[in-house]
């Protein structure tokens, strides 16, 4: 095998490598090219590795973007009922919160000013039902009397409905001389308190689910078989002298029952902010003969009164110094602080 393998290099140097020559010169140009062939191969693999990065980082930008697309068109397809879902959580405005005491702040909604015309017994109705048509109250004014030296200022807070209290504080002023009583009640029970004597007395009050129905004028008001007028009025808290602007009752009884004895002045007068409609009539009384009232449009609550002699001089009033009506309210000044104080018995 060997001897045929010296015959076949001398025959090919004989015939096809006879005119080649290798020598120094040769070598070292193919020991070059061998070292930029390995030179090639360390470039094309970073190429690649580079492209690779990219490629990669473009891909994960478009899925970053297609993201970013469709959580923003998720939020504009989920806003309106997100926005939905708030307002309905707005309108409720049932907001209860419950302290360590035990008490509740109750957060009703808040009132809307009513604009619209109004006829008589449109208003005449709300003046006789004026515990459907408002939560809570919080006020004050001064008041007086024309047959009584002096004057009074009250001061009041009650809710109904969901929340069921009050609390009313007459400071009756005679020349120096002051007269502080002050009336509270909460789940059934009603305090009458005696600043002057540091006393007070208790009692119990059926709860407000003895209002009633809603009253027509028709129902209210009546004339029995011996011609003497009737009238009918819809239950009311203990709240003291402040009925006389909450729940006017009676005065819409004793001053407008007969539609052709007062007429509307004024359909819209600003009040402590809120809109009032004028009233303004005449009455038979031996101290005054006419009458201006002045209605929350929205409630029937009576906010103002005057009442006049025949020179036009103010005999009784009623002037409000304060009005709040849905405001929140804390039930805990429903209840009095009666440390020190003597229970009379009734």
């Amino acid at each position: 095998m060997q001897n045929k393998l010296e015959d076949l290099k001398d025959k090919m140097d004989k015939s096809i490598l006879k005119n080649v020559y290798f020598d120094d010169k040769q070598y070292q140009q193919v020991l070059n090219r061998i070292e930029r062939s390995k030179s090639h191969k360390q470039v094309f693999p970073l190429k690649n590795k580079f492209n690779a990065l990219l490629s990669i980082s473009v891909v994960s930008i478009i899925f970053l973007g297609i993201t970013y697309f469709v959580e923003t068109q998720l939020n504009l397809f989920n806003e309106p009922e997100r926005k939905q879902a708030n307002e309905l959580k707005e309108n409720k405005q049932e907001t209860v919160t419950k302290p360590s005491n035990q008490k509740i702040i109750y957060v009703p909604p808040k009132q809307e000013e009513n604009y619209n015309e109004m006829t008589k017994e449109e208003i005449l109705t709300k003046m006789i039902n004026t515990v459907d048509y408002f939560e809570t109250a919080t006020g004050e004014f001064k008041m007086h009397y024309g047959h009584s030296p002096g004057f009074s200022v009250v001061e009041y807070a009650i809710g109904l409905k969901n929340l069921s209290g009050g609390f009313g504080k007459r400071t009756s002023m005679v020349g120096k001389n002051q007269e502080v009583t002050s009336e509270y009640y909460t789940e059934g029970t009603v305090w009458t308190v005696f600043e002057q004597t540091k006393s007070y007395t208790e009692s119990k009050y059926g709860e407000e689910s003895r209002r009633g129905t809603p009253l027509k004028i028709e129902d209210a008001f009546s004339v029995d078989s011996e011609g003497n007028n009737v009238t009918t009025y819809r239950e009311r808290p203990p709240i003291g002298v402040a009925n006389e602007t909450l729940f006017p009752y009676e005065i819409a009884s004793n001053y407008t029952r007969d539609l052709n004895k007062w007429e509307i002045e004024k359909q819209n007068e600003e009040l402590l902010g809120h809109n009032t409609l004028v009233i303004k009539g005449t009455k038979n009384h031996r101290d005054f003969q006419s009458f201006r009232f002045w209605v929350d449009k929205d409630t029937g609550i009576l906010i103002k009164y005057e009442t006049y002699d025949d020179n036009g001089d103010i005999v009784d009033y009623l002037h409000p110094i304060n009005l709040e009506i849905n405001a929140p309210i804390d039930s805990k000044i429903f209840t009095p602080n009666l440390e020190g104080y003597k229970k009379n018995e009734l």
